[in-house]
């Protein structure tokens, strides 16, 4: 392929996504149900998404957990959709992720938590969508179009609506100010060169990635991105959880991609004993920190343009991968 890809237009986007968030409107939302999560003081959030929303669910959970000291965790779909059971969630927060909303699966999950006491809340591309109808609060993610299978900008943008309305349910005017720099610091992320990355990438036909806390979310979207997009099969692990067995695999060469900067408690640590039991550690290119939240966000960006050109040299349609759909249908 040698015109510019849809998915490499959606990357170049990002920076203009996020910057749509700042606006009145989307401001005033954000504002208003932070504030009424503030008001009803949950016990717990349980996240409803599945594939790269699941993976953005992953990093606002750590945020949450960090910042408001409160429990999340990701509710399977099919105990609803599947098995039909009952939910007890009083003074829990469901928290729905979607690019589409059109998965039923998804749908009946929301729906399960609705009736099970729970306060809804969706944020998605399209608040039109059957999940926006089962929530009873629906936040527009203002990415914009969105044709590339692989999702970017709605990705991307998933994770700061949720840290909006994080740094408003706990008045963190530090979280605020560093969402208001985001979108211009994306900007310099995609600037970056991630070379070295995509060679790897166009190479290699496996591949382990990890990090720590707000990054692991980050690393499971990588995975995921590098076996759509490049056919590489791939995993992501915590840098602490990857000791626990997977290690053993990493030998001879065997290539590692450590997202975040070493000096995170325990990773240089992991990086060590990888590279001593002869793994390849790779890096994603240094950013220059803005917050721990959204410092795992700036590195995905190069990251995302080194996947996509990693498909391309490999003779790969990074708009259309085989086999997959833009709208991912379950039950």
């Amino acid at each position: 392929m040698t015109a510019t890809t849809m998915m490499r237009r959606e990357i170049d986007e990002i920076p203009a996504a996020a910057a749509r968030l700042l606006d009145a409107a989307p401001q005033d939302r954000f504002r208003a149900v932070g504030r009424a999560l503030g008001r009803i003081g949950p016990r717990a959030v349980v996240t409803v998404a599945r594939g790269s929303s699941d993976h953005a669910a992953t990093c606002l959970k750590y945020a949450i957990e960090l910042s408001a000291g409160v429990p999340v965790s990701s509710v399977g779909p099919s105990v609803a959709s599947i098995y039909g059971a009952a939910l007890h969630l009083d003074r829990v927060v469901a928290l729905g992720v979607s690019q589409s909303g059109r998965s039923g699966d998804l749908v009946a999950l929301m729906r399960a938590c609705r009736q099970g006491g729970a306060q809804t809340l969706t944020l998605t591309n399209s608040v039109d969508s059957p999940l926006a109808g089962a929530a009873a609060t629906v936040l527009d993610l203002c990415a914009g179009p969105e044709h590339a299978v692989a999702a970017t900008k709605s990705f991307t943008n998933s994770v700061l609506s949720g840290l909006w309305l994080l740094a408003y349910w706990r008045g963190d005017d530090g979280l605020q100010a560093a969402l208001r720099a985001a979108p211009d610091r994306l900007q310099d992320a995609l600037a970056l060169t991630a070379a070295p990355l995509r060679e790897e990438l166009t190479r290699t036909d496996r591949l382990v990635v990890i990090a720590r806390g707000p990054g692991l979310g980050i690393a499971a979207e990588v995975a995921l991105k590098a076996m759509e997009l490049c056919g590489i099969h791939a995993s992501a692990h915590s840098s602490a959880e990857v000791l626990h067995g997977p290690s053993a695999i990493l030998r001879d060469g065997f290539p590692v991609l450590a997202l975040g900067e070493p000096a995170e408690a325990g990773l240089q640590d992991t990086i060590d004993r990888l590279e001593g039991q002869g793994a390849r550690v790779l890096t994603a290119p240094a950013v220059t920190p803005l917050h721990r939240f959204l410092d795992p966000l700036l590195q995905l960006a190069p990251v995302y343009g080194a996947l996509e050109a990693a498909a391309r040299i490999r003779g790969r349609n990074p708009d259309r991968p085989e086999f997959l759909a833009k709208e991912t249908l379950t039950v």
